[in-house]
């Protein structure tokens, strides 16, 4: 098995830290990869991790662990931090793929093992039966099952298959979209499930649901695209980086044409996956991967209830992205956006909200936003999670804290930009970009919230502290009650000139109203249940409520 060192960061799931660990789905890539060019010795060693990996399923239909890996060997699912039910998903596709190209060669025995295996994962993803709007688990157990269901001649995983694939297109219909949204990291595994669909499944009826999904992301991706600088636009979802780098997959998607990767800047990462998956970009839609069109304004429903939806602003220096609705889990981008070229790293803004070096999942965002101007409020749930949404509640609406602060950082100004500041507004003047960020108003406590600003050479960071290092450490939501900051941002082309009106904020009761221009907005000020913060937003443009519209009119069901 392939060895990794583990350091000492807090990963969810996992209470490995500080040591060596085996991974379970690492080294079944490996496998796969090593059966791809037939020699004795490579076959030899990818039989070996086989037998390694095979041994450490859970293969008792009565264990709630049933099907699954732990992450590592060294840590079985029942000692994980819970287990991740989405091995069987991960390792599954990938014993799905040993058997489809390499299955006939392997000797009886391991080729038995693994199959059995296969049908294990397989039934774990059925029992588990996870919800259509879980994207990419749900793409990837499709081709699991449908796989599985035609390599095993299992009738009964096959119907399965093809239903989840309906429920999947069903799902997307309720919006035309996404529930998980504008995901560079989450799109690519979307994506590479439905890729092995069209290489692989025979059913006709899954093939062409499995298709239809592929066109649909593909749109997407393109509206997001921010073609001049080779990222994508805010907001999203689920993201890992904030640089999309110089993936070798996507390149190979656009027939080389974006000219991102190349042989000089290739790490390697993905180049065996992207080797054995015929990634392709429909035609009609590669322009849009390849040509700047600055001035473009994108909105797009995502999610149903609560309607949630994305803004997306292309202008010729930058772009900028928010969400409607959203939380600041570590994987979220609910604002974000980029500017001056293609070159990297990115150069990026970005609004967050950390805890003791840890982005706060308790921390919610509503917003409305039109062109580069946007106006947003932070809030706070409770009840919510700490580090995760889910994984990692806060209990009891009680936590201890040493510090608990808003960031709003712009990352690769130009040397020499001119930055000015007080208590209630930050302005950043570059070559590159104009960016202004102004605190309306916000309250955590008792206390009256400021703005404090720390210019480095080349970024800026502006931090609101809802909670400073000298306050008492614990934190109580009945305590606190009242918890926000109101905000507007504007980020204008570089020499173009700000808006000429001032935002405004008006606080009445548990309510925060906002105003600048034709934007306006309300949400709630006080730590409550999410519900209760998406009953009182309100967003609108121009006095109507902001326009949610779809990204298809086109049904896939």
């Amino acid at each position: 098995m392939l060895r990794v060192l583990l350091g000492p960061e807090y990963r969810y799931h996992t209470r490995l830290r500080e040591c060596q660990a085996h991974p379970t789905r690492e080294s079944l890539e490996y496998a796969l990869l090593l059966l791809e060019p037939g020699s004795p010795e490579r076959t030899e060693r990818a039989l070996r991790i086989l037998d390694r990996v095979l041994a450490l399923q859970v293969r008792d239909p009565a264990s709630q662990w049933y099907g699954l890996w732990g992450w590592y060997l060294e840590e079985p699912p029942e000692k994980m931090a819970p287990a991740d039910w989405n091995w069987a998903d991960f390792n599954g596709s990938l014993l799905a793929q040993i058997e489809l190209r390499h299955g006939a060669r392997l000797p009886e025995d391991p080729r038995r093992r693994l199959r059995e295996a296969l049908l294990h994962a397989a039934r774990s993803i059925q029992r588990r039966d996870v919800r259509p709007g879980y994207t990419n688990i749900a793409v990837l157990g499709g081709f699991v099952t449908l796989a599985a269901g035609e390599l095993l001649e299992d009738r009964d995983l096959a119907d399965y298959g093809r239903e989840r694939m309906r429920r999947v297109c069903a799902e997307i219909d309720r919006t035309g979209s996404f529930a998980e949204y504008n995901s560079p990291t989450y799109a690519r595994v979307t994506l590479a499930a439905l890729v092995r669909i069209r290489m692989y499944v025979k059913d006709e009826e899954a093939r062409r649901r499995a298709a239809a999904v592929e066109r649909r992301l593909w749109e997407h991706m393109a509206a997001h695209w921010d073609a001049a600088r080779r990222q994508f636009c805010g907001p999203m979802s689920r993201c890992y980086s904030n640089d999309f780098g110089q993936p070798v997959w996507f390149e190979k998607a656009l027939r080389r044409r974006l000219g991102l990767s190349t042989p000089e800047n290739r790490t390697g990462e993905d180049d065996g996956e992207t080797a054995l998956h015929d990634y392709r970009c429909p035609e009609d839609l590669a322009p849009r991967f390849l040509s700047p069109a600055p001035g473009r304004m994108h909105r797009e429903l995502y999610i149903a209830e609560p309607p949630t939806s994305g803004a997306s602003f292309f202008s010729r220096d930058f772009s900028l992205g928010s969400a409607s609705r959203s939380d600041f889990w570590v994987q979220r981008r609910p604002l974000i956006g980029y500017f001056g070229d293609a070159s990297r790293p990115a150069r990026v803004i970005q609004l967050r909200v950390v805890k003791d070096g840890y982005d706060f999942a308790s921390a919610v965002f509503h917003s409305v936003q039109d062109r580069g101007r946007v106006l947003a409020v932070i809030g706070f749930r409770d009840p919510g999670g700490d580090r995760h949404i889910s994984l990692d509640p806060v209990r009891d609406g009680r936590f201890e804290c040493g510090r608990l602060f808003a960031e709003f950082h712009v990352d690769g100004l130009s040397g020499g930009a001119r930055i000015e500041s007080d208590e209630r507004r930050v302005e950043a003047d570059s070559t590159l970009v104009r960016a202004r960020l102004l605190l309306l108003g916000g309250r955590f406590g008792g206390r009256r919230l400021e703005l404090r600003v720390h210019p480095r050479d080349g970024s800026l960071t502006a931090t609101i502290d809802f909670k400073p290092p000298d306050a008492p450490r614990l934190v109580e939501w009945a305590r606190v009650q009242t918890g926000f900051a109101a905000l507007a941002l504007e980020v204008a082309d570089a020499g173009a000139p700000f808006t000429e009106s001032e935002p405004t904020m008006r606080a009445e009761g548990n309510l925060a109203e906002l105003a600048w221009g034709d934007l306006s907005m309300r949400a709630l000020v006080r730590v409550a249940p999410v519900e209760e913060h998406e009953r009182v937003f309100e967003a609108r443009i121009g006095g109507r409520p902001a326009p949610t519209p779809r990204l298809s009119e086109v049904l896939l069901a």
